[in-house]
């Protein structure tokens, strides 16, 4: 009686309500949810914007979505954000576009395509140009260069835009001026200078996640110095740079209204010089309040002189007049100075780290920012100071024989396991304990990823208490065997592949375990191996095989356009005269999916 009544009250909410309600909720759980409820509920849905994120999205939920909009029209003009991607649901992208065309939508103002197939290009070249309302545009491929698709974009209403690289827009690319939001995932520090703001004039954020180096510095070379200058620019974040200090100042010399800087460099010890920062700052940075940075260098002999640096970041400029507070850290190699709370969003914590805080603030959410972290076991005692609270992914490792099984009282004092959802174990070289791995998933109520080795893997298929957690918890599956180098160009390695069943038995005690699995990937001997996964494995999604040979090409193409009919899969070979070629598979069902 209690339900229907919530029920009830939920129906009594106003529209307004309800929109707020539904921002939380992806458009598939929408449409499942509350299509057919009743009449209010259909019309309220069909009358909202919606973005459609087909990320990651399994093939099954795909095609009947996509059917649905196939037989409710309508619904077209509700998507105002579109993404695809050929990342992990391989042949998404075309399976797309063999049904819709992008001017279908005609309120779509954003569009992203991640990790495109080369053969997209030619249908991409004839769809793009007509969605002239585009307003945000993210495409990033390695295979190929993208100004093939940038020269037939329309950018007359573009504001952001992520491309590979600015030699993308060196030919014949315009209409590029009112752009204000760029992210860059590649170049160099030439054509930054050269072309930036040549062709976007009206940058107001700048993102570029790797300015790789020349061989020479840019300091002399008068051509590019003072070409062109971003008055507008505010923000602007360096994933890694690679040049000198003076090679910067020249850089920053085009954008001196800058407010805000984010910056990673490991290259160049003047990159932690205070004073010369500080000169840059008051004579070319003069609105910069915003300072987030992390500065590496090779430790050699230099820790005297790092520590020397380190205090010239604690007088009254850094620490009283910008509140900018740092903390020094020298690793096995390296020695850094960082802002806090630390920038950078992976973390390495292992033996002989020594870590100089900050005394003036409260050290407690340094590492908040933190989501990627690797964890060297022997750090796991109570001697540990570090705490990461937001850690998303934990990867452990041995750096030396350590027979002590995990702590899980101390790793719960360094990590908050609650947050926990991928747990990468390849790299921890010792046998690990059932009863270890069970107390960690008992802590780990959000884990759904395990990467491991194969040896460890099945030591563990005994304990059936921990077998019922895998069965339970665990989504995602990387049985991992780096005794195989996954580069696709080596060719003599088949002798070093190690497949991740060694016998038919195995393979079934797998697929018992793991029967809710919905992705995989492995190392496979035989292709009917495949088959018989797809088969009993229900539930999978994507899947990514690695194969010492194909066993012949004809037959095996044979056989899996075959199966692909049969099992609703769409499937990609990389490296196919490689003696370990790539399969990746997207994997659908012809179970119906109720509207």
């Amino acid at each position: 009686m209690s339900d229907i009544r919530g029920i009830m009250k939920f129906e009594l909410l106003p529209n307004e309500i309800l929109f707020i309600f539904f921002e939380y909720l992806n458009i598939f759980d929408i449409f499942y949810s509350f299509d057919q409820l009743n009449n209010r509920f259909s019309k309220f849905i069909r009358n909202i914007r919606f973005q459609l994120n087909f990320e990651n999205v399994q093939k099954t939920l795909f095609d009947k979505f996509c059917t649905k909009i196939e037989l409710n029209p309508e619904i077209k003009n509700q998507i105002y954000s579109l993404k695809l991607s050929d990342k992990e649901t391989c042949g998404q992208i075309n399976a797309f576009l063999s049904i819709f065309s992008f001017n279908e939508f005609s309120y779509l103002k954003s569009l992203t395509l991640v990790d495109v197939e080369k053969q997209n290009i030619r249908k991409l070249k004839t769809e793009l140009p007509q969605l002239s309302k585009l307003i945000f545009f993210h495409m990033i491929c390695q295979i190929f260069e993208d100004n093939e698709i940038l020269n037939i974009l329309p950018m007359f209403n573009l504001r952001t835009l992520s491309i590979l690289s600015l030699h993308s827009i060196q030919t014949s690319i315009n209409n590029t001026s009112n752009i204000i939001n760029l992210t860059i995932h590649i170049c160099s520090l030439e054509h930054l200078l050269y072309y930036l703001f040549k062709y976007f004039p009206m940058l107001k954020y700048l993102n570029i996640k790797f300015i790789s180096r020349h061989n020479h510095s840019i300091k002399n070379d008068n051509s590019l110095i003072n070409k062109y200058n971003g008055i507008h620019l505010k923000q602007l974040i360096i994933g890694l740079f690679k040049y000198n200090f003076e090679d910067l100042e020249i850089f920053v010399k085009q954008i001196p209204n800058l407010k805000s800087l984010t910056i990673h460099s490991k290259n160049d010890i003047n990159m932690i010089n205070a004073d010369k920062w500080k000169n840059l700052i008051q004579s070319s940075l003069t609105h910069l309040n915003i300072f987030k940075f992390k500065f590496s260098c090779n430790r050699k002999h230099n820790d005297k002189f790092i520590l020397e640096m380190f205090q010239h970041f604690q007088d009254d400029f850094w620490c009283k007049q910008h509140q900018w507070y740092t903390e020094c850290l020298f690793e096995k190699f390296l020695a850094s100075i960082y802002t806090i709370p630390y920038v950078l969003n992976r973390y390495k914590l292992e033996l002989n780290i020594n870590r100089f805080s900050n005394k003036l603030i409260n050290n407690s959410n340094i590492f908040d920012k933190v989501f990627y972290l690797t964890l060297d076991d022997k750090i796991i005692t109570d001697k540990c100071q570090y705490h990461f609270s937001n850690i998303d992914s934990l990867r452990l490792f041995t750096s030396e024989m350590n027979q002590n099984p995990i702590d899980i009282y101390y790793l719960k004092m360094i990590v908050n396991l609650s947050n926990l959802k991928h747990l990468d174990m390849f790299m921890y070289k010792k046998i690990i304990s059932s009863k270890e791995l069970l107390e960690i998933l008992k802590q780990t109520p959000k884990l759904s990823t395990i990467t491991i080795n194969p040896i460890n893997l099945k030591l563990l298929f005994n304990d059936n208490e921990l077998c019922k957690y895998f069965n339970k918890m665990i989504k995602k599956l990387h049985i991992d065997n780096k005794q195989f180098n996954l580069s696709l160009n080596n060719l003599n390695q088949s002798k070093n592949f190690q497949p991740s069943f060694n016998n038919h038995n195995e393979l079934k005690k797998f697929c018992e375990i793991f029967s809710n699995i919905e992705q995989l990937i492995c190392y496979i001997s035989e292709s009917e191996d495949i088959l018989f996964l797809l088969n009993q494995l229900t539930k999978l999604s994507t899947m990514k095989v690695y194969l010492p040979s194909l066993g012949g090409h004809d037959y095996f193409s044979t056989l899996f356009r075959r199966e692909s009919s049969r099992l609703n899969f769409i499937f990609r070979v990389r490296g196919i005269h490689a003696n370990a070629p790539e399969l990746s598979m997207w994997i659908g069902r012809n179970q119906l999916i109720m509207y």
